[in-house]
């Protein structure tokens, strides 16, 4: 068993507060934002802690023998940067499969007018404009393509330093988190609870007590939306995960 470096007061402390009797059923609903609205999340796994584990990573944070790697600003700077080029090669590429589209309606359509007609000559005059748009797009958008990939290539090796010195520093800062979470778990006397969300985003889950906390986490293009909501069963039945309590967090 390793020595932990969390004081045993800590530990005491943070398990008076989980304190509680009772139970109630506590629905959870993971929501992010679309284009056109708020999306239910399904698949997602919600974990429910009778403690905050984010506080017990904060103390390791503080006591390890070393500051925990930051993200150098220059490599942030370059995400933003390649963030941007990848949305605009995304925008490029709906333009540029629109306008195929339509290219393959008016071909369809040519071939079942009469070479004479004049409606013929209108389409066919529409299709050879439509048809250099598409190959410029095409072309754009390849160009666009390319820069982004560049862009990614270009801090690519220090992206994979940078995480290697990140994931040997959280191996050795964290290594006695789950034996921290073991005594709480066996001083409040419950356990960690998951469950995982359906087609609507929804997942019910019974809390016996007082203060829990809700921790999910969803991909996004820059690393991850994640929570880590308190909650009283008692006061709150329904709680939604969305943007809005969520920490979008950048994780290379």
């Amino acid at each position: 068993m390793r020595q932990q470096r969390v004081s045993t007061a800590w530990i005491a402390g943070a398990a008076l507060a989980l304190a509680g009797c009772g139970g109630s059923p506590v629905t959870v609903q993971v929501v992010t934002e679309g284009p056109d609205g708020p999306v239910p999340q399904s698949n997602v796994e919600v974990r429910f802690f009778p403690f905050d584990r984010d506080s017990v990573f904060d103390v390791l944070d503080t006591e390890a023998t070393s500051p925990k790697p930051e993200i150098p600003q220059d490599i942030l700077a370059t995400f933003e940067q390649i963030q941007a080029a990848q949305a605009e090669w995304r925008d490029k590429d709906v333009e540029w499969s629109e306008g195929r589209d339509r290219l393959q309606q008016l071909s369809q359509e040519l071939q079942g007018l009469d070479r004479r007609s004049r409606q013929y000559m209108e389409k066919y005059d529409q299709f050879n404009e439509l048809e250099a748009q598409v190959g410029r797009l095409e072309r754009e958008k390849k160009a666009l393509f390319d820069r982004f990939t560049e862009m990614q290539e270009s801090v690519a090796t220090r992206v994979d330093s940078f995480r290697i010195a990140r994931d040997a520093w959280e191996e050795a800062a964290y290594a006695d988190y789950f034996d921290i979470e073991t005594d709480l778990l066996k001083a409040s006397g419950k356990e960690v609870l998951a469950d995982t969300t359906n087609a609507d985003g929804f997942v019910t889950q019974g809390l016996s007590g007082s203060d829990w906390w809700v921790s999910a986490r969803v991909p996004t293009a820059r690393g991850e939306l994640y929570w880590n909501v308190k909650i009283d069963p008692g006061a709150v039945d329904t709680l939604r995960l969305t943007v809005e309590n969520g920490e979008d967090r950048l994780r290379l």
